[in-house]
């Protein structure tokens, strides 16, 4: 039996430009914005650190934070792909699940400075009205007319894979017929001085499990995916593009910033999504992992596949799209199903040399796969660990 929750369409806008097709790209050649911030963070830093940018041509217009806009642009590709219009959405009950860490906090900072000297421009009420009045998923169901649920996730970088398991358990109860969900950020004063001043950023592009890692580079963008019920889907005469089938989120609490080292609370996670799903370690295709590149991340995650997933391939994304913060987990679940439905999954970029200690070494070129389903997950500040289990539009068949 086809699974309950349909991906009906998704969509994206990151470092390799804005659509899935650019995304395809990247992955496969390696092809990104990498550069420094210039005009975009106002850090002393902002000459020694890059970063991973959405290409001035593709920055969507309009009114609200650039994040707000990400989402909204990549929500457009979710419903051209599932053939659908918003409005014929309004009519069901359809829910808004989105996933960010910048979004939800304070980036005016322009603003504040002027506040404190007393010298307020006219552009400030516009500025401070979009910040104060709507959260983002709160101004997404404004935008197109959605009464379902609504819901702003906000667990650090783990952010967009929570946003998609919360919405597929609406779609799995029976409380929506849809949700638009996914994740989103913008580049942010906080995180890029954040991370730097942590000693987890590096000035070259990030080397996910290589030996010679030496830390993240942030990144932007947003993903949007647009669930379904089979119900609706069949309503609505909508093809699946693939399927949520499991997710489970599990916090170890073990540090405000470092991740358990033996990656306690990520297994729990990764074990809890597979039995939702009622699969096993041996359907997987591959992992599509968080590997921000630092040394505790990947170490971390490499404890836990060797004790739960060993043999199965492991990939790692961020070399061309950066780590999107509170979009990476949204952005990582439209690769995973980028690659099931290309039956191909991706090479690793940045990694250069295997890491004895970690005993294990990604995907380094594209591989055909056959299996249909994947594993996708994310770790987060305050021991914050998600996982999803994916199946692609051929699922089952």
């Amino acid at each position: 039996m086809k699974p309950a929750c349909c991906i009906g369409g998704a969509g994206v806008i990151c470092a390799c430009g804005a659509g899935k097709d650019a995304l395809w790209n990247g992955l496969q050649t390696g092809r990104s914005c990498f550069a420094l911030p210039a005009g975009r963070v106002n850090s002393a830093l902002a000459d020694r650190y890059p970063v991973f940018l959405i290409p001035k041509e593709d920055i969507p217009a309009g009114r609200g934070s650039l994040s707000l806009r990400y989402f909204l642009t990549a929500a457009q590709e979710a419903f051209s792909q599932a053939g659908v219009t918003p409005q014929q959405l309004a009519g069901l009950c359809t829910g808004v699940c989105v996933g960010t860490s910048v979004d939800a906090s304070f980036h005016c900072f322009d603003s504040y400075a002027r506040w404190t000297k007393n010298a307020l421009e006219e552009k400030d009420v516009d500025i401070l009205q979009d910040y104060f009045s709507s959260s983002t998923a709160m101004a997404v169901a404004k935008e197109y007319g959605f009464t379902g649920p609504v819901q702003t996730v906000v667990t650090a970088c783990a952010s967009g894979t929570d946003a998609i398991g919360l919405a597929a358990s609406w779609i799995n109860m029976g409380v929506c017929d849809a949700v638009l969900c996914g994740g989103t950020d913008e580049i942010n004063l906080i995180p890029y001085d954040g991370f730097i001043r942590l000693l987890i950023s590096s000035k070259e592009k990030c080397k996910p499990f290589s030996k010679n890692r030496a830390g993240i580079n942030i990144g932007e963008g947003a993903a949007a995916l647009l669930l379904l019920s089979r119900s609706a889907a069949e309503k609505l005469g909508v093809s699946p593009a693939g399927f949520v089938l499991g997710y489970a989120n599990a916090c170890d609490g073990y540090h405000p910033t470092a991740p358990d080292p033996q990656g306690q609370g990520l297994a729990s996670a990764i074990s809890g999504a597979l039995k939702q799903s009622g699969l096993h370690a041996a359907d997987m295709a591959f992992i599509n992992a968080h590997a921000t590149a630092s040394q505790a991340n990947d170490a971390a995650e490499a404890f836990v596949f060797n004790q739960l997933l060993a043999g199965v391939p492991v990939c790692a994304t961020k070399g061309v799209t950066g780590h999107t913060l509170g979009a990476a987990g949204a952005v990582e679940a439209v690769i995973s199903l980028l690659c099931l439905n290309h039956g191909q999954v991706t090479p690793t970029w940045g990694f250069e040399e295997e890491d004895p200690a970690l005993h294990l070494v990604p995907v380094t070129q594209s591989e055909v796969i056959s299996k249909t389903c994947a594993v996708s997950c994310s770790l987060a500040f305050g021991g914050c660990n998600a996982a999803l289990i994916l199946g692609g539009r051929h699922y089952g068949a």
